[in-house]
């Protein structure tokens, strides 16, 4: 859909041309040099003699080289500084956030997460694009990248690994502190660290050849002597192919990690260096006016973007190794970020040939984009409020919250496809777009109160939430209804054919102003509240251990808890029962960092979903919140199913809500980019137009990745329709089995046959008391405790013949679900014997 915009190419900027064989020659490279490495045709020892080669002697030669013939007179020192600016900015950042959510603190990991966000690959991978697509236009660009390089290595990495030393004596536990003089061996310490790194600088062979071949450009003033330049030039061609290919048998062994939770921290850090860390670089080269003129400035901003697209660099994985922090997440996140960079750098550069476009071209194509995204992000919205109907979800939080998030994306949707399919010569119709406007705004808002919800279900109470919910839903609905109306008066005149304008910012300026005064403040909100809710989580977590000690002392039956051990989607303590099997009843104060008090780990008296006695809930306030704890627990109870095994229905889903937050902040962000490029653009160019068709997805294709997350659960869906054809066919929600004389000859001789010889045993080894919400069920089992028996003691093979040994005995009533709703499964419903 982008490649159709109607665009004239600009015949002194970059060329497409050969922008398709650099990319196919870069990433054939690095396949083979994978399938060499999995093949186990290059040994790990092989590995290290090319990383060796590549490292000491081909990349610094072609440094040298680069650096020696450039004509330092024509570079633009003042792209080098915003660079460095756009780089330190990101850097920092990283470094903070990571040391406000990790907890205990972390040096060494806010170091190498620094370095992974802002040490792009420069050489291996960016300066074969970089030459091919520049080879005409400005072929100095190419040489940039060696002074770009020096910036993360001499600069921003050495603070890098200050932490990580830091950290490494920390977690090795020296005894540099057992001298006797504790100032100087402190002292002694810190001189050591800093010569370490001082020295780690120095010999780096990029480092130490970037100074050489500056030396050697006024040395030779740009005329390397034909011997050197002849070995150091063959040296240096070498470096190419045998980076790309190092690149790819770097690979082996990595893709595998990839699953799971584990994905959340290498997909914050790829988006940080895709995405972040190319915006932030264009916006510093554009405010900075690093360009003689305004075309000057704005190849410079499209260059800085592409050269923020460019992945993680190899390196980082050895620093990882080097100082043995977080190894197999750097390394999965490095693998996947150069895979995802692939496409992000083809349709950057594609989008940087673009600099003459007539707006009225791309926004048409840019309606028709929008029309389609919104179209599948209905059909996602119907589906999850579907599956949190049936699941009876929309009734509780946090996903009360989520279903009205998604109700605003809804709206936004169904206000695009309102905007591109009816007539516009009407005038109601160009009040249409304030429909689409009004959800993308609620959307945000909505995000940030699900944010505030998490963190106070965390850090206070559910009863706290309860109480807010009023507040909440006039500020998620209220709020952007009055920014409409704003926009509406402000726009009155309609200055502009509707036909002609951007989709995103229907109202021109006055949106855009209004746009990002509501992202910065939802970002701030967000972002603040996703960290203060991880560092709560950690808090708590080390609370865990304390409160299962004092649980497994009581001589109370065992609990049937709906979340058996310690989730980390939940966060909920093992040792508490709630009523509705969904409530977080995490008592930790968010106001203050004193000790936790062992009565606020264990209510007293049913007391589930009530902020602890020091937020001074005490006497008739607390009986208040107990009788609103209470009526929403009763809500819920009468609708829920009885599905004691499924911790996933009952649980908060604090990793899933997480991780859906982290990616509407990415769309904050690249709409928050946008929105200030559209106050200050003079000219509308590829990126601009790029960052359009990303901002519509990010917008309107917001239910796509709610989808992706909540809508994917089948079994979620299975058990409601279950129970409603009970309710249809039978009239009733239970399982309607035959008479005994309608059974099959083979189920009857199985239960007798059980019965007589093993139901005594059985009932003796795995027949327990155990407590489900608040009653005590006695000598029940688990559906998968009794399949472990069938296959132990002989009577079944497998664990799927197994199960069909214990429908038999469900048939015959031998067993029977403790609420007489399923059948038998292997799974973790509880089962007693008849």
């Amino acid at each position: 859909m982008m490649m159709n915009v109607t665009a004239a190419p600009d015949t002194s900027g970059a060329t497409i041309e050969n922008l398709y064989p650099a990319l196919t020659e870069c990433f054939a490279i690095i396949l083979c040099g994978y399938a060499a490495g999995r093949m186990n045709m290059i040994s790990e020892t092989e590995a290290k003699g090319i990383n060796t080669f590549v490292g000491t002697f081909s990349l610094p030669s072609l440094i040298f080289m680069s650096l020696a013939e450039l004509d330092l007179s024509s570079v633009n020192w003042l792209f080098l500084v915003a660079i460095l600016i756009a780089k330190s900015i990101v850097f920092f950042s990283v470094i903070v956030v990571t040391l406000l959510v990790g907890r205990p603190v972390n040096l060494g990991r806010a170091g190498i997460f620094a370095i992974f966000c802002t040490q792009s690959n420069d050489f291996a991978i960016g300066y074969p694009i970089v030459a091919a697509l520049y080879k005409t236009s400005h072929p100095e660009y190419a040489s940039y990248l060696y002074l770009m390089a020096p910036i993360s290595l001499a600069i921003l990495n050495p603070i890098s690994f200050v932490f990580m030393e830091i950290g490494r004596r920390r977690d090795g536990n020296t005894d540099f502190l057992l001298d006797g003089d504790l100032a100087t061996s402190r002292n002694i310490h810190r001189f050591k660290m800093v010569v370490s790194v001082a020295k780690s600088i120095f010999l780096n062979p990029i480092i130490f050849m970037t100074i050489l071949g500056i030396l050697g450009n006024f040395v030779f003033r740009h005329q390397i002597p034909c011997y050197l330049g002849g070995v150091l030039d063959v040296l240096g061609k070498a470096f190419s192919a045998s980076a790309l290919f190092l690149l790819g048998l770097r690979m082996v062994g990595k893709v595998h990690k990839l699953r799971g939770a584990t994905l959340v921290v290498p997909g914050i850090l790829i988006m940080v260096k895709l995405i972040a860390l190319p915006l932030v670089t264009r916006e510093v080269v554009s405010i900075l006016h690093t360009g003689y003129n305004k075309s000057e400035t704005m190849d410079l901003s499209t260059y800085g973007f592409l050269y923020g697209t460019f992945p993680s660099a190899p390196t980082v994985f050895v620093f990882a190794t080097q100082y043995f922090i977080d190894v197999d997440l750097i390394a999965s996140a490095m693998v996947a970020c150069t895979f995802i960079s692939a496409p992000l750098m083809f349709v950057s550069a594609k989008m940087i040939t673009i600099t003459k476009t007539d707006p009225s071209e791309y926004i048409k194509q840019l309606d028709s984009f929008t029309l389609d995204i919104s179209i599948v992000a209905i059909i996602a919205c119907g589906w999850v409020i579907l599956v949190f109907i049936l699941t009876k979800k929309i009734t509780r939080l946090p996903h009360k919250i989520t279903a009205c998030l998604i109700t605003s994306q809804l709206i936004s949707c169904l206000g695009a496809v309102l905007y591109n399919t009816l007539p516009q010569k009407e005038i109601w119709a160009s009040y249409i777009p304030s429909v689409f406007i009004m959800g993308v705004y609620s959307t945000r808002i909505w995000t940030t109160i699900l944010a505030v919800t998490l963190l106070f279900l965390q850090c206070r109470s559910l009863c706290y939430v309860l109480k807010l919910q009023p507040i909440f839903f006039t500020i998620g609905w209220g709020l952007p209804t009055i920014l409409i109306v704003i926009l509406v008066l402000f726009d009155s005149k309609n200055l502009r054919p509707l036909d002609k304008r951007n989709p995103n910012f229907v109202y021109g300026t006055y949106q855009a102003v209004v746009a990002i005064a509501l992202l910065v403040l939802c970002f701030i909100v967000t972002a603040g509240c996703l960290i203060l809710q991880q560092r709560y989580h950690r808090r708590f977590t080390r609370y865990l251990d304390l409160a299962q000690d004092i649980s497994s002392d009581s001589p109370t039956p065992e609990i049937e808890s709906p979340n058996p051990g310690t989730s980390s989607d939940s966060g909920i303590s093992p040792g508490r029962s709630t009523k509705c099997g969904a409530l977080p009843t995490i008592n930790e104060g968010c106001c203050e960092e004193s000790p936790v008090d062992i009565e606020d780990l264990f209510p007293v008296n049913g007391d589930t979903g009530l902020c602890p006695s020091r937020f001074g809930c005490q006497g008739p306030k607390r009986e208040q919140c107990q009788g609103i704890v209470r009526q929403y627990q009763e809500t819920i109870d009468d609708d829920l199913e009885f599905i004691e095994e499924e911790p996933e229905l009952h649980e908060p889903q604090f990793l899933r809500h997480t991780v859906l937050l982290i990616l509407l902040l990415c769309s904050m962000f690249v709409g928050l980019a946008l929105s200030i490029w559209t106050l200050v653009m003079e000219q509308v160019s590829g990126i601009y137009i790029e960052l359009s068709f990303l901002d519509a997805t990010l917008n309107f294709g917001q239910s796509i990745i709610v989808f992706g997350i909540f809508g994917l659960e089948l079994k979620e869906v299975a058990l409601p329709l279950l129970k409603l054809k009970r309710l249809i066919w039978y009239g009733s929600n239970s399982l309607v089995l035959p008479s005994w004389h309608e059974l099959s000859p083979e189920t009857r001789h199985i239960c007798d046959q059980f019965v007589t010889h093993h139901l005594q045993s059985c009932r003796n080894a795995i027949a327990r008391d155990k407590r489900w919400r608040i009653k005590v069920y006695k000598s029940v089992f688990t559906g998968i405790e009794f399949v472990d028996w069938l296959i132990a003691v002989g009577l079944a093979r497998d664990r799927g013949q197994a199960v069909n040994y214990a429908r038999h005995l469900i048939e015959g009533k031998v067993l029977k679900h403790i609420n007489g709703v399923y059948h038998f499964y292997d799974r973790n419903l509880l089962y007693t014997f008849v």
